[in-house]
């Protein structure tokens, strides 16, 4: 946190005014309990000179410690204020980078368990608003192999290229996603698929996770189009 602070600091001139109005407010608070503190002191040792018990000290010291409890509070909440401004939620913060891992099972035939790795077939997965690609992640190698009944287990590791048209764009501009589309172009035209997931990671701190509903493959093509907790997530 201290380091993004200082960041926006350095980077961000239009910032300095406002900072030396924090500042001075901070110097005016340190004085301004200074000052208290000096007088209640004085305060303090009058009544202790004068006798009049400890009750009247212990009452000094009670409002010694409201006062402190008080600026205290208010300045926590300021700073707080403040620190939410200065530090972007991460739904705000601009996409420098999303991993995607993929987990699909499909009915086969085929009952070969070895696990392979296919380095020249791999596969993508998108976020997709009518014919267009909001943000793409892909590789160039895959994994997969049967479980040992009908299933077949497909898997992918995918990241999203420099390039890509979502690079700088807020975080939130995903919630304008209408569905999801996976392929692994290894896999047959047609297939069933069982079940699958995917788990997002995005910018390194946004986590989410999306179910693949049991459906018919269309070209080799499966779809999630059901996003409402991603973008509740997104809000």
């Amino acid at each position: 946190m201290e380091s993004e602070l200082l960041k926006k600091l350095v980077a961000d001139p239009a910032h300095w005014p406002v900072y030396l109005v924090l500042a001075l407010v901070i110097i005016f608070i340190v004085k301004f309990v200074g000052v208290i503190a000096e007088a209640i002191a004085k305060r303090i040792s009058a009544k202790a000179k004068e006798k009049k018990g400890l009750l009247s000290i212990f009452r000094v010291v009670a409002q010694v410690f409201a006062v402190a409890l008080v600026i205290y509070l208010a300045n926590a909440f300021y700073w707080q204020q403040n620190i939410k401004r200065l530090i972007p939620a991460p739904a705000e913060k601009p996409i420098n980078s999303c991993e995607t891992t993929v987990e699909i099972i499909t009915e086969s035939e085929d009952r070969d368990t070895t696990y392979r790795n296919f380095m020249d077939r791999g596969g993508y997965l998108a976020f997709c608003r009518g014919s267009k690609a909001l943000l793409v992640t892909s590789a160039s190698q895959s994994w997969g192999g049967a479980t040992g009944t009908t299933d077949y287990i497909s898997r992918g590791v995918f990241k999203m290229g420099i390039t890509d048209s979502a690079a700088g764009k807020p975080v939130k501009m995903l919630k304008g996603a209408e569905y999801i589309q996976v392929e692994f172009p290894r896999l047959p035209k047609e297939y069933t698929l069982v079940r699958g997931k995917a788990i997002c990671l995005i910018n390194g701190e946004l986590r989410f996770e999306i179910a693949f509903p049991s459906q018919k493959a269309k070209d080799g093509k499966i779809y999630v189009r059901d996003l409402q907790s991603l973008k509740e997530l997104l809000r």
